[in-house]
């Protein structure tokens, strides 16, 4: 069985997850509703929101709106339903309890099989074989224990 890195991301939020599982509803809103939101997953698991210019991006392949749309998912699939840490303002919370940081690494795991990524030595290798941008391939070298070889 062949292994493809590349993971259609649209394809598999609109085609599986919307129109065959039916699990939420995804919306794609203009940036004039948006703002500078670049994604919103309704707490409730009731839809995941992309702006316009980012859903576009992702489906012309672009790197931080595939990351985009994968960080919205991970907020589905992690946090639906979930009381999310509250702060008071001067307290800062555990990088493993930050729901952000959760979402990324969902969006990361997602994008990024560890298996796969090991049969690549370079961040250049990483960040076009998986459609993620060099910053990112780097983080995942760097959590594997890859160390980073020059771009």
């Amino acid at each position: 069985m062949s292994q493809v890195a590349y993971l259609p991301v649209v394809d598999v939020i609109e085609k599986v997850l919307y129109e065959q599982l039916d699990l939420f509803e995804f919306q794609v809103r203009d940036t004039s509703e948006m703002g500078p939101a670049e994604g919103l997953t309704c707490p409730n698991g009731n839809f995941i929101r992309i702006r316009e210019d980012v859903y576009q991006s992702a489906c012309d392949g672009g790197q931080r709106a595939r990351f985009t749309l994968c960080h919205e998912l991970g907020h589905y699939f992690l946090h639906t339903n979930q009381l999310l840490a509250r702060l008071a303002p001067n307290e800062q919370i555990k990088p493993y309890r930050s729901a952000e940081c959760q979402a990324n690494r969902f969006a990361s795991t997602l994008l990024m099989p560890e298996p796969l990524v090991r049969k690549y030595s370079s961040i250049q290798e990483i960040a076009d074989n998986f459609g993620v941008s060099k910053s990112a391939a780097k983080i995942k070298m760097s959590l594997l224990g890859m160390g980073t070889t020059s771009f």
